[in-house]
């Protein structure tokens, strides 16, 4: 499926004041998160439901790395980046997600000096469980 997302650098916390420095999130439509947080929910029969993620539905591209290229941090602040992402719902026990393929955010990695492959790969958070 395809989307379209916009990058936030050092994106504020719910309910918090304060930053995460060296962190890059591309914002993505909330009803992505919504729409597999409800078929969670109807797959466990109504018995289980996911958390909503702090950054609400969103891909982690840079991760609390401090970049190389700092001259190039926030370049691309507010603008929208294309992606594709799966239907498949993974976990880890804790959070869930779907994968993403984008070249563009792996190319904004690069320009900045971090690896074009981060610690993990990209990815929707689309919630947590509670």
């Amino acid at each position: 499926m395809k989307s379209v997302g916009t990058l936030r650098y050092s994106p504020k916390l719910l309910g918090d004041r304060t930053s995460e420095n060296w962190y890059l999130v591309l914002d993505c439509d909330s009803s992505i998160g919504t729409y597999y947080r409800g078929l969670y929910h109807l797959f466990h029969h109504k018995t289980r439901q996911l958390m909503r993620p702090a950054w609400d539905s969103h891909v982690t591209v840079v991760r609390n790395e401090e970049p190389l290229q700092k001259e190039v941090w926030e370049r691309y602040n507010g603008k929208q980046v294309n992606f594709d992402y799966g239907h498949q719902i993974f976990t880890d026990g804790k959070y869930y997600w779907v994968n993403v393929v984008c070249e563009k955010l792996l190319d904004i990695r690069v320009e900045l000096g971090l690896s074009r492959d981060p610690e993990f790969p990209l990815h929707l958070s689309i919630g947590h469980g509670s």
